[in-house]
């Protein structure tokens, strides 16, 4: 879970080994909803995602069918399904902020949802370097925390194990404190940190296993050195 969670956040991109169904082989009002619009500054793009799964958040993932008419569109652009994302996805030029999901089933049901006003943030200026050996409080540039709001920090080099992962959904948080045990791993020298700012709410229409929606943001990552 925690190696999901790291390359999830990391690298932006959701798992390709997962096993996934046809939509059509299950029960519509078992289908569990999770969307996404996330920017990435490092490439000036936003991510479009919607994936469905069978019985719950945690459930097998499932592929719209086509010969059933089933699909998810975002302000009308039907989403295709991408193996790499293992989720109906596409991407788009700049940062969008706004927009609605319309998925339709197999039985013809229709459900809308429009992604949650989400906030920008930033890296402070003169961040720079990380003591690994001294606890530090890691203040982001931007607003508080509001309801439904988190922040992410990750930092680390492409060797697995030597990265640390930091988190606050604090209401009115401004910063993160980084301690000298979740530092511990942390390989001395350069790394990079990446941080993402996320608004997540439940759908407001969906099945009976209803679903989350939100907006991502990251702003271009940081490069620090690690020191004792």
């Amino acid at each position: 879970m925690k190696k999901l969670l790291i390359a999830t956040l990391a690298l932006g991109a959701l798992t390709t080994s997962c096993t996934k169904e046809d939509s059509s082989d299950v029960n519509q009002q078992k289908i569990y909803a999770d969307y996404e619009v996330f920017y990435n500054q490092n490439e000036d793009k936003t991510h479009v995602v919607a994936k469905y799964r069978f019985g719950g958040a945690t459930g097998t993932v499932l592929e719209l069918s086509d010969s059933t008419n089933a699909y998810v569109s975002f302000e009308g652009d039907t989403l295709p399904w991408d193996p790499w994302y293992n989720a109906h996805h596409k991407e788009y030029a700049g940062n969008i902020t706004t927009g609605t999901f319309s998925y339709t089933n197999t039985d013809g049901d229709t459900y809308v949802n429009t992604i949650p006003a989400g906030e920008n943030i930033a890296f402070p200026i003169g961040f720079d370097t990380i003591n690994k050996s001294a606890a530090q409080t890691f203040a982001w540039s931007g607003t508080a925390l509001a309801a439904d709001q988190q922040v992410s920090l990750f930092v680390g080099t492409w060797t697995w194990g030597e990265d640390a992962l930091f988190y606050s959904n604090a209401l009115g948080g401004t910063d993160i404190v980084m301690g000298v045990t979740e530092m511990a791993n942390l390989a001395v020298g350069s790394s990079t940190v990446y941080m993402d700012r996320s608004t997540a709410v439940d759908i407001s229409q969906g099945t009976p296993e209803g679903g989350r929606i939100r907006y991502k943001y990251r702003p271009t990552n940081a490069t620090v050195q690690i020191v004792e």
